[in-house]
């Protein structure tokens, strides 16, 4: 019998439009009604490509899905008035224009939310709604260059790589979903609403990965550290085979060991000192040709098969078809046939999420325009929500009084339960010192910038599980908890006597929040990874490339890492929704991998709509030219500049002042500038290259072109409008000294500042949680450590 729905009587109105639009999906997703307003030509993601062999978008189609279709034209009147009375009603409304026009249309946020004191108002914009970059021009392309998705992609030799999919407005939307959910929660305690400004900006480079804090720490002690791409890198190095790709890494004693057995345990390479990785690294030339000659006799699913058994971390390179077509993901229902548009069918990723093993996805197919006018304008949610009693209360922290267990390890777990903490929660660190966190000692210290970043914010909790007692209390703890995170392999919270089965027997209304690599159900469920593992088999390396053949050329970010603890602390709170209604706890879980399906669903679409069309593009895009990263003045310096039609081609010019090359009858056109794309760059580059990447910036955002500074870490942390929006969060880390954390990614009215103090040692808290929280005596607490059962900080 399939569950209630988290948010079943959400009643969302979105009008979100390019930017965003997936927070309205994944409300709906969960169960919410939602209402997609569009004006009367259509939404503009109707004509974002790709398209269908009928020329319709299936960029709308993969972000609309589970949403009804109303048509108001917000410039008339009557039609504002509609919406209003639409509003009364509502309890969320989403909205993506440029700052300051729903002011302009009489729709100002501010005055919206004061009219229905019950009314959450989201505010998605580029830059956010504030700042000196907010009115700025941009498109999904200058977005990942400028958040810090850009420069880790790509080889050293050329162009850095833009992102192959829309993932800073669906990161956006999904961040958006995440803010409109923590702020219904808070709402179902105070009974208020709010309003949120969120920026894509910050959305995006608070999960691209640790290389903010970790850079921030090299410019805390003035240390001049490259940031620039080396493909795959050393770390997680791609190696042909019979017919593929694939992505091997190697991190532990364990999978090197392991290797070196399947190799034949050579004599040279038995000495001790490649046990570890940067010992390895003094052979890595003539490893990977040892390991290339085993590899180019199997293919890639062979080689991964074999690797995996092994106990080696090893996944496939599939492009878009092989990823519809696997095995695996066909076993956990990962995409459905599916309705795209009326009447046309095609396989739709089905969703990031599942609660208690239900899929929260795909429900209905995306509506045509104004489909559902007759029933939204008859007798639609007839009640209007009451408006909260007494006066709007000061802000405060929506999760103050969870607790949360974080039984994480390197960056997903850890993620989803730091957003609890900066929320308000108190979230507790669970580890010992034979089964650290590997993030913790990856520096053979007991604190490194990457797990200071994921673990701000939560007091650490030392206690042995190998021992009876150690999983009893435990259990202890459970009782006073609400969520456990974590994100090990398959079944090992189950064999260490914690897992959903164990902690709901403890607490019926706990929420158990679990990500695998691949899932935890599913024919290649017990497969093993770390965050980049997942971009082969999702399809990303394939697709984030050159459009030349040969070896990927991948890059170093972990993505998606934290973009997979987004979404496994979405859907935590979703169980938690539900448990205000019913009072059950639940079992919340995402596969990592299907999170990097699902950020690709337009192009999975479109290649199970026309087999083998989805190739790598490299910097180009269907939707304009000319389009890609540009060199600029100083090493390794880009600028993105995106032409989405002929209006931004004619900017384009005025900013370049005119110039006689330009005038060309063929560029003119979007057709004639796609003919002529490598001309046209020769002559961008030739002005980008003698120029500051600031200096171009500024001077065609004058004119009101799409484009943005590459940035690395280095130049987030001095930005103007990072700073002014309070992004860099500077803390004196306890073992590194003074180091910047991201900052939120939202804005609120109605929630207080995010909560923010230095990351734990291993049970630097372990005393003051078994007594507070565990009511244990002093002498119980100093025997259970003398026993070697609880652990403490070593002085």
């Amino acid at each position: 019998m399939p569950n209630e729905s988290p948010l079943s009587g959400l009643r969302v109105v979105d009008l979100a439009d390019e930017k965003g639009e997936l927070a309205g999906r994944i409300l709906g997703d969960f169960g919410a009604e939602v209402v997609r307003v569009e004006g009367p030509s259509g939404a503009r993601s109707r004509s974002l490509p790709p398209f269908d062999a009928e020329g319709r978008s299936l960029y709308f189609a993969s972000r609309n899905s589970n949403k009804l279709g109303l048509v108001l034209d917000l410039d008339v009147e009557l039609d504002r008035d509609k919406l209003i009375d639409l509003l009364a009603r509502a309890d969320v409304l989403i909205e993506s224009e440029k700052p300051g026009r729903m002011a302009e249309l009489g729709l100002d946020p501010a005055a919206l939310s004061e009219r229905f004191p019950h009314l959450i108002v989201l505010s998605i914009s580029d830059f956010g709604q504030t700042g000196p970059y907010r009115d700025w021009a941009a498109t999904d392309s200058t977005m990942g260059a400028i958040s810090g998705m850009q420069f880790k992609a790509g080889v050293a030799a050329r162009e850095p790589l833009i992102p192959p999919a829309a993932l800073s407005y669906d990161i956006a939307g999904i961040m958006g979903a995440y803010s409109a959910m923590v702020a219904y929660y808070q709402r179902e305690r105070t009974g208020w609403g709010q309003t949120i400004d969120l920026s894509v900006l910050e959305a995006v480079a608070q999960q691209t990965d640790w290389s903010f804090s970790n850079g921030s720490m090299n410019e805390a002690k003035s240390i001049d550290a490259p940031q620039t791409r080396v493909g795959s890198g050393p770390v997680y190095p791609i190696f042909p085979c019979k017919g593929g790709y694939v992505r091997l890494v190697m991190m532990a004693p364990r999978q090197w060991h392991a290797m070196r057995a399947w190799l034949g345990e050579p004599d040279y390479l038995q000495d001790p000192i490649y046990d570890s990785f940067l010992g390895r690294m003094q052979i890595l030339d003539a490893l990977a040709v040892v390991i290339g000659d085993l590899f180019e006799t199997m293919t890639h699913e062979e080689v991964s098969f074999e690797a995996q058994k092994r106990g080696i971390v090893c996944t496939p390179v599939l492009a878009p078809n092989e990823v519809i077509d696997n095995d695996h993901f066909k076993s956990r229902g990962t995409f459905v046939d599916a309705e795209y548009a009326p009447g046309a069918s095609g396989p739709i990723a089905s969703g990031f999420f599942e609660l208690d093993r239900e899929r929260m996805g795909y429900r209905m197919r995306p509506p045509a325009l104004g489909e559902h006018a007759s029933r939204i304008e008859a007798d639609f949610w007839s009640d209007p929500r009451p408006a909260p009693l007494g006066a709007r209360p000061d802000p405060s922290r929506p999760f103050e009084g969870l607790r949360v267990l974080d039984f994480g390890i390197g960056g997903v777990g850890v993620e989803a339960a730091r957003f609890f903490a900066d929320y308000g929660a108190d979230v507790i660190k669970i580890e010992s010192r034979t089964y650290p966190d590997f993030i913790r000692v990856v520096m053979s210290t007991e604190m490194s910038g990457s797990f200071a970043s994921s673990n701000r914010s939560k007091r650490g909790f030392g206690v042995n599980l190998k021992t009876p007692e150690g999983v009893a209390l435990l259990h202890e703890l459970a009782k006073q908890s609400d969520v456990v995170t974590e994100n090990g392999s398959t079944g090992m919270m189950s064999a260490m006597g914690v897992g959903y089965e164990e902690l709901s027997t403890t607490n019926p209304e706990i929420i158990l929040a679990s990500s695998q690599l691949l899932g935890d159900h599913g024919v290649w469920s017990n497969w093993i990874g770390y965050g980049p593992s997942t971009q082969p088999i999702g399809g990303l390396v394939y697709l984030w490339d050159y459009p030349e053949e040969g070896l990927p050329a991948g890059g170093t970010s972990i993505f998606p890492d934290h973009l997979a603890g987004r979404l496994l602390s979405i859907t935590a709170l979703a169980g938690l929704i539900r448990r205000l209604r019913t009072g059950k706890g639940g079992h919340a879980s995402v596969a990592q991998a299907e999170g990097v399906v699902n950020m690709l669903g337009t192009q999975m679409l479109k290649a199970g709509l026309d087999p083998g069309s989805v190739q790598p593009r490299g910097n180009r895009n269907e939707r304009g030219a000319p389009w890609g990263s540009y060199p600029c003045a100083g090493e390794d310096q880009w600028v993105a500049i995106t032409v989405r039609d002929d209006l931004d081609w004619k900017r384009l010019c005025a900013a370049l002042g005119e110039p006689e090359w330009a005038q060309a009858e063929q560029y003119s056109t979007t057709e004639g500038r796609f003919a002529a794309h490598d001309e046209i760059d020769q002559k961008l580059i030739e002005w980008t290259r003698s120029t500051a990447k600031r200096t171009v910036t500024a001077t065609l955002q004058m004119f009101g072109v799409p484009a943005a500074p590459m940035y690395t870490a280095s130049d987030q942390l001095a930005d103007p409008h990072f700073q002014v929006r309070g992004f860099p969060r500077w803390v004196d880390q306890q073992g590194l000294g003074w180091m910047a954390f991201e900052g939120p990614a939202f804005h609120t009215t109605g929630m207080q500042d995010i909560t923010l103090f230095e990351a734990p040692l291993i049970g630097e808290h372990t005393r003051e949680i078994a007594s507070g929280v565990m009511d244990l005596d002093e002498k119980a607490i100093e025997e259970l450590i003398a026993e070697g059962i609880l652990e403490v900080t070593e002085d």
